[in-house]
């Protein structure tokens, strides 16, 4: 004669198969999980890493307006081989000042040389012009004149400079960065 086995109630547990389903849904929500998550961490470095190049492409923008705006009269020169330079008025006196790509980087040369700031990095070109008094850009300054000796050339200041940056960073922001700063009237 056969035994019959006891009902089976619903409270007394979860079978082997049913442990395994679960497991394996919960294995497939985990994964899904970790995806989802590691997407945005590499999303949020990204974006951190570009907010970081954006603020120091407003940092040396800023300063280039700021030296721009206190510049002395008769002060500002452009050349190839040294790039632009100026004299500045600030609480310690009148600065010499000097824009220069270095080695990829735009920098701030002061005090003929004893600081250097680098502003930013991965400047593969800048073009300079500025506005003379008949509103024409130039490529140098001061213009050149016939007849004129080059140290009678320069009266005044430009009325405004433009800076053309291209860049392309590592992993980053690439293309190109154009300011024009006015001079200050009495600067001009």
């Amino acid at each position: 004669m056969k035994r019959a086995l006891p009902p089976r109630h619903t409270e007394a547990g979860v079978t082997l198969i049913e442990m395994m389903v679960a497991l394996a849904l919960f294995a497939l929500i985990a994964g899904a999980g970790f995806s989802v998550l590691d997407q945005v961490l590499r999303t949020q470095r990204q974006t951190e890493g570009r907010l970081e190049q954006l603020a120091g492409m407003q940092r040396a923008m800023y300063l280039f307006n700021g030296d721009l705006g206190f510049a002395q009269s008769q002060s500002l020169a452009y050349s190839d081989d040294a790039g632009m330079t100026l004299r500045r008025q600030d609480a310690r006196g009148s600065v010499a000042l000097e824009y220069t790509v270095l080695d990829g980087v735009l920098t701030r040369v002061l005090d003929d040389g004893r600081v250097t700031q680098p502003l930013l990095s991965g400047v593969q070109a800048a073009e300079w012009r500025f506005l003379d008094e008949t509103s024409q850009w130039q490529t140098i300054w001061p213009v050149p004149r016939p007849g004129v000796l080059a140290s009678q050339t320069a009266t005044f200041n430009p009325r405004a400079v433009e800076l053309v940056l291209t860049v392309d960073q590592p992993g980053g922001l690439r293309g190109l960065l154009r300011r024009v700063a006015v001079l200050p009237g009495e600067a001009q």
